[in-house]
């Protein structure tokens, strides 16, 4: 069985060449860059290269350096890959160097959101002593939204005044990380502009195909707009057709992600798979000699890409496209494929143009999915007992499709977002067909120029979308329908992929070692996780959170929380966003006891907070109660009798938020430092974390 399983290896030379391309990524991704370890890396690239050019000549007898050198090509070509970009590598970078003044295009759709618009921008140049120089690095803009704002379209040239911010890292325990997943789509910097602040010089200069692409789906949005009156299908129509998401309600999104269907709202194989087998009937007819079927194979190509272009080119469907892609070029060279290595070279393909994507949450969790289906839909095809009825075994393809795909991303769906949608299997089946002819109903729509045909057919894709999330809807309010707060780490992440590898491993060539060490690293994994979850579920600690203006307190006694907070309710968006995911590990969210606090910005409020072995001393005018204090928070640049007051109280730590003025903060840290008292700056800071019992 081992050459068997060496003979299988060499049929998959893209998988060896991305994983080794894939390492180098990830090495450069957690090294920062100087130009002296740049240029070093350029020349190890440069003399592994004239190497295997030695090797080549002398394959023989150097067979083995000749491989191992392949594979150190490829590693130090990753790290190139991402370096080469980098603001200390790149001397053309927007951030080297000062300027006041940049050009730039917009090279993504705006997004109008919450009375503001923002889009993504290419650098072309930057102004210096007043003459412009190429610049590059990308950018994301947000402007005040008026009627000035809604004429920028993809492709326009901006001058943008240099009001550049660095992207803030995430200040609270598990928030999400806004700067990384900029960082993975090339993105450095961040700025916020007034209308009087930049201006369009030329439109009309990004890529003609997508920009044709983008104004057609924009049609397409008004067009479905029109036929569909109900809000909440016209969001999941337009997300599900043509990948548009701009406009979508954050409980949709939450209800297909409770579900395990938030891949249907996210344009994938599973869409491009509907589209190839209509166009497929449409086109049966176009073939029977070479010609028409190299034409046939042509058309389909075209079509493919795009509708690939035409919903935003994310990551799912470009792994999708460029496999059907290369499936068909194999096929009208009458080649057999292997779906393993198309796998890997369509990833290879797109880590060459993009490398940061290796980190992208879309990019992984779609190429597991098919890695899942691949290895393990042929084990759960065997196990079927339903081969003799047609509908039966359709049911359990679907099935067996589904928990393949969810076995092999359960461990980043845990990993990223903290949860897992139990009831996956139920959900998906129930979104197949109503998914299905959405999508017919909506290509129908797409082409039909007729009025009444598209209202009646808007009729019937309202009426289905309303019974499908009517469906989901129940599905997630069933008791047990999420499970959360399990956020694995990425050890238990790693020892879970070993697991599933040494299964398939064990299955497909019956090895026993393969067979214990999946056993093993079961153990392991599941001792390791009961153990964090035991010392989880037995945590007390207190938080005090880096939300702003706001006050979010959080006292944690085993599994039983209390917040008290200045947002409104435990529901306030920006709580859940900085919060949840964290207190979500030690209670239910719905059991959380929320003490709201009343908080104005033009009204100061002294609260004391009194715990049996913790008392806090919230600051915000000059009166305080004078009673010993174990935390003072300071806010609002509440300085009167500031040091007489912790003369009073005697503090061991005082908090400034971000409601106090930089001035005074440090003004305040020198002071408290000569009375010799601790002290701790919330404001752009990590939120204060006290990991043991209260005080």
């Amino acid at each position: 069985m081992k050459t068997n399983f060496e003979e299988q290896l060499k049929k998959l030379p893209f998988l060896k060449i991305v994983l080794f391309y894939g390492i180098g990524i990830g090495i450069a991704n957690f090294f920062e860059p100087s130009k002296s370890m740049f240029n070093l890396i350029q020349l190890l690239l440069v003399f592994s290269f004239l190497s295997h050019l030695v090797f080549f000549f002398y394959t023989s007898r150097l067979e083995i350096l000749s491989i191992v050198n392949s594979y150190i090509i490829l590693i130090f070509f990753g790290i190139w890959n991402i370096w080469r970009t980098h603001d200390q590598v790149d001397i053309n970078h927007f951030l080297i160097g000062t300027s006041d003044q940049y050009i730039a295009m917009v090279d993504e759709e705006p997004v109008f959101y919450n009375n503001s618009v923002r889009f993504s921008v290419t650098l072309l140049a930057k102004r210096i002593d007043s003459t412009f120089q190429k610049a590059t690095g990308r950018l994301m803009v947000t402007l005040p939204f008026d009627q000035k704002d809604s004429r920028i379209q993809y492709g326009d040239e901006m001058v943008l005044k240099n009001k550049v911010k660095p992207i803030p890292k995430p200040l609270n325990p598990l928030e999400f990380n806004y700067r990384d997943y900029l960082k993975n789509q090339g993105i450095d910097g961040q700025i916020y502009l007034k209308s009087k602040e930049y201006k369009i010089i030329r439109h009309h200069q990004g890529f003609g195909i997508k920009a044709r692409a983008l104004e057609l789906r924009r049609e397409l949005v008004s067009k479905f707009r029109k036929y569909l009156k109900d809000e909440n299908s016209f969001q999941i129509a337009v997300a599900l057709i043509v990948g548009y998401r701009a406009v979508m309600s954050q409980d949709i999104v939450q209800t297909f992600s409770n579900t395990g269907t938030i891949h249907v709202l996210s344009v994938s194989g599973m869409h491009v798979g509907i589209v190839f087998i209509v166009l497929m009937w449409l086109l049966a007819r176009v073939s029977g000699n070479y010609t028409l079927n190299l034409l046939r194979i042509v058309m389909l190509l075209c079509a493919i890409w795009s509708y690939t272009i035409l919903t935003g080119m994310a990551p799912s469907i470009l792994r999708a496209a460029i496999m059907l892609s290369f499936f068909l070029i194999a096929r009208s060279m009458q080649r057999e494929g292997n779906m393993l290595n198309t796998m890997a070279s369509s990833a290879f393909l797109l880590l060459l143009l993009q490398p940061n994507i290796l980190f992208d949450i879309g990019f992984q969790l779609s190429y597991f999915a098919v890695l899942g289906i691949v290895l393990f839909f042929p084990l759960f095809k065997r196990l079927s007992i339903f081969e003799s009825n047609r509908f039966s075994r359709i049911i359990w393809d679907s099935v067996a499709i589904s928990l393949s795909a969810q076995i092999m991303t359960a461990s980043f769906s845990l990993f990223y977002f903290g949860q897992f949608p139990n009831y996956f299997l139920i959900a998906n089946l129930l979104v197949v067909l109503p998914v299905t002819l959405i999508m017919y109903i909506g290509m129908a729509m797409m082409f039909i120029p007729v009025d009444i045909i598209n209202v009646w057919l808007g009729y019937a894709m309202d009426w289905l979308i309303k019974k499908m999330f009517f469906t989901l809807e129940f599905v997630d309010q069933l008791p047990f329908a999420t499970w959360t707060g399990i956020v694995l780490s990425p050890t238990l992440v790693l020892i879970s992929l070993v697991f599933l590898f040494s299964c398939s491993y064990a299955f497909y060539w019956k090895n026993k070692f393969a067979l214990y060490m999946s056993v093993c690293f079961l153990l392991i994994g599941l001792s390791t996780f009961s153990y964090l979850q035991y010392l989880q579920f037995n945590y007390t600690g207190f938080r005090i959170y880096s939300t702003r203006k706001e006050i979010a307190l959080a006292f944690i006694q085993k599994n039983n929380i209390t917040m008290v907070s200045s947002f409104n309710s435990l529901d306030a968006r920006n709580l859940v966003y900085s919060v949840k995911r964290d207190l979500s590990r030690f209670s239910n969210w719905e059991d959380i006891n929320f003490l709201p606090l009343i908080s104005y910005d033009s009204v100061r409020t002294n609260y004391l907070i009194q715990k049996p072995n913790l008392t806090i001393q919230i600051m915000e005018h000059s009166l305080l109660s004078h009673r010993s204090t174990d935390i003072l928070l300071v806010r609002k640049n509440s300085k009167w009798n500031f040091i007489e007051n912790v003369r009073i109280i005697k503090p061991k730590l005082v908090l400034f938020d971000g409601t106090n003025s930089d001035f005074n903060i440090q003004m305040w840290r020198q002071q408290l430092d000569d009375m010799g008292v601790a002290h701790y700056t919330i404001k752009n800071n990590f939120a204060y974390v006290w990991d043991k019992e209260l005080l």
